[in-house]
């Protein structure tokens, strides 16, 4: 075993690469992602997607070592009229036309909003694509590792907190709730599965695309 849930996750670049080379194998999936999808999230096939003409988007799910132990970065976003207002989330965002596929998109979008430039980012893999149906956006997770960072650099505009969260605590049953009250743009009050870090409620795509990265954490851990 790599690592011990009765301890922190302490950094080892040797599970990076496991990491790597267990991102090569085939995805979970919705088999994955559904564990912490809300529970009227429509099951859609690709052909069904497409129909809906979707925007492209990358994100970034970068992994870095903090005071000897793993942790990811994610950003929680500007209140605007949308969507995804305040919502937790990786950095990331559409897909440009000079971006020669999504992992360009992700790199890119990372210096944007966070200001990690692509020269220090290892991309280790990618997990599976994910529909988001509110924006009509497609998106594909990326998965990256930097050696150290020193500072974040948030896109003021976009941006309104770095938020940096231990691999291990998504690791750790007991920081899921199942049925997290949470209220839609529209006024919409819905009850869905989320990570709670703190204040932060991590829940619908970047808790999907999370479930699906914990399911392949556990599955290096068997």
């Amino acid at each position: 075993m790599l690592f011990d849930l009765e301890t922190d996750m302490k950094f080892d670049i040797k599970f990076v690469e496991q990491l790597s080379e267990e991102l090569k194998k085939e995805l979970p999936g919705e088999a994955a992602q559904y564990r912490m999808a809300p529970s009227y999230r429509p099951h859609l096939d690709m052909g069904e997607i497409l129909k809906h003409e979707p925007r492209l988007g990358g994100v970034m799910l970068l992994l870095y070592e903090k005071q000897g132990e793993l942790n990811i970065v994610f950003t929680q976003r500007k209140q605007y009229d949308g969507v995804h207002s305040g919502q937790m989330s990786f950095p990331g965002g559409k897909k440009d036309s000079s971006d020669n596929d999504m992992v360009a998109t992700a790199l890119r979008e990372t210096k944007e909003e966070i200001g990690i430039d692509k020269e220090q980012i290892k991309v280790l893999g990618k997990l599976s694509q994910l529909y988001i149906p509110p924006s009509n956006f497609l998106v594909y997770p990326v998965v990256g590792f930097a050696d150290s960072i020193e500072s974040f650099y948030p896109q003021k505009n976009e941006v309104e907190k770095i938020v940096e969260i231990p691999v291990s605590f998504f690791l750790d049953k007991a920081n899921v709730n199942l049925k997290t009250e949470i209220k839609l743009f529209n006024g919409t009050v819905v009850h869905v599965p989320a990570y709670i870090f703190g204040q932060h409620i991590i829940w619908g795509a970047t808790a999907i695309i999370m479930s699906e990265f914990v399911f392949i954490l556990e599955r290096i851990r068997a």
